[in-house]
């Protein structure tokens, strides 16, 4: 962790060439490929992969082992792909996935802080661009998040004997899952930047994934609209039967997105703020 964190705190070796000229010139503006590029080379997070990895395949052990061991039970109600994902899916997106994905941006969001990432990017004109290719990042995640986890579940009910062609409706889901990661990405890096250290913005991270698990065991009506339980309401494992319906997803997926657009605007406001 230590390891990943320096790399972090490096000061900004300009990215772009600062120019004499205005900065409402478009020549003055860098492109929003080479901004993301650049975060890309800053949130080179090695680590995030193999413990995202490690954490969807323990995740799909237990709802394999779920399903194994009630296999009579989930067959004579026609759940096969259904049950794993409700046993695959719970504890990994209610207590695993925001500590993880929180712990990664957090990482990020201390070393501009470190850096004077922000007030260098203010002073060469680059903060509207940069928060772009920030963002792009961030979105670059959340994808690759769902993908990973969506194949793993993937390969368990291959190996499990489970019908392809069945498995659909999961990858749906897979749209509300990667934005529901994008808006706790967006969330946690609002935090980075009105707080400076990375063990506030956890301390608040962590407080806020208990207080998300018991509105999920709980309340889970209100899991969609509590900004560290969307990934949960997501996946509506405690709902196994609105998974499927297209209807539940197209309101699970609006109510992300406009979670993500209000952290991102947020962020947007917080970061013109830094002093």
């Amino acid at each position: 962790m230590s390891t990943a964190t320096s790399s972090f705190q490096r000061p900004m070796a300009r990215p772009f060439k600062h120019s004499s000229q205005r900065p409402n010139s478009s020549a003055a503006i860098p492109s929003l490929w080479a901004a993301w590029k650049w975060e890309n080379r800053k949130a080179a997070a090695w680590w995030y992969w193999p413990v995202l990895a490690l954490l969807c395949g323990v995740g799909m052990v237990n709802g394999a082992t779920n399903y194994l061991e009630y296999r009579a039970e989930f067959e004579a109600q026609g759940m096969t792909w259904l049950a794993v994902w409700g046993q695959g899916t719970l504890l990994t997106t209610m207590l695993a996935f925001p500590l993880l994905v929180g712990s990664l941006v957090a990482q990020i969001a201390v070393g501009e802080h470190s850096g004077r990432n922000w007030q260098r990017m203010r002073a060469n004109h680059l903060q509207g661009v940069m928060l772009r290719g920030k963002v792009m990042h961030m979105v670059q995640i959340a994808v690759l998040t769902a993908l990973v986890l969506l194949g793993e579940f993937a390969v368990t009910g291959l190996l499990l004997g489970f019908d392809l062609a069945d498995i659909g409706p999961f990858l749906l889901r897979g749209i509300p899952v990667a934005l529901a990661v994008l808006a706790t990405e967006v969330f946690v890096a609002w935090l980075g930047v009105v707080m400076t250290s990375f063990a506030s913005v956890m301390t608040v991270v962590l407080a806020g994934t208990v207080i998300g698990s018991f509105l999920i065991l709980v309340v889970p009506q209100m899991a969609p609209f509590y900004p560290l339980s969307v990934m949960t309401a997501a996946c509506s494992p405690r709902d196994l039967y609105s998974v499927a319906s297209v209807g539940s997803i197209l309101v699970t997926t609006a109510v992300v997105a406009a979670w993500s657009g209000v952290w991102t605007a947020l962020l947007r406001r917080a970061v013109a703020k830094v002093a």
